[in-house]
């Protein structure tokens, strides 16, 4: 069957404060803010692209809750790409971020942590 879609375009995760919610993904994940819409308050982060912009890397969107809305957390977490899940936890850890424990199976190490906003967030090593 073909596909009219080539690929994931982006994540939403919703936020209480944009401003902050931006402030913590690129601090304490090393993401780049690409765009920012004050007007719809939202910012898309870039994760895993390369500074010269070659390589190209995922995409999460952060978009604040309209005042009075109530905030609830999704099922759904988006999961990072890490080529060392050990080096990534223990950075995660040394900024204060309340990190899982890793989790090892065959060909795969991984870990869970929340943002300040309290979504998931998950830390996934490949291994061969």
């Amino acid at each position: 069957m073909h596909s009219h879609f080539s690929g994931l375009d982006t994540v939403i995760i919703r936020v209480r404060d944009i401003t902050s919610a931006t402030e913590w993904y690129t601090k304490t994940l090393g993401a780049e803010a690409l765009y920012e819409d004050e007007e719809q308050h939202l910012s898309v982060v870039e994760i895993g692209g390369s500074p010269d912009g070659d390589t190209v890397g995922s995409t999460l969107t952060l978009w604040q809750l309209d005042p009075g809305t109530e905030w609830s957390a999704s099922s759904t977490y988006p999961i990072l790409a890490t080529p060392d899940a050990r080096a990534a936890h223990a950075a995660l850890r040394e900024l204060g971020v309340a990190a899982s424990e890793i989790t090892e199976t065959p060909g795969v190490r991984f870990f869970r942590f929340t943002d300040p906003d309290g979504n998931q967030l998950e830390a996934c090593e490949v291994r061969e």
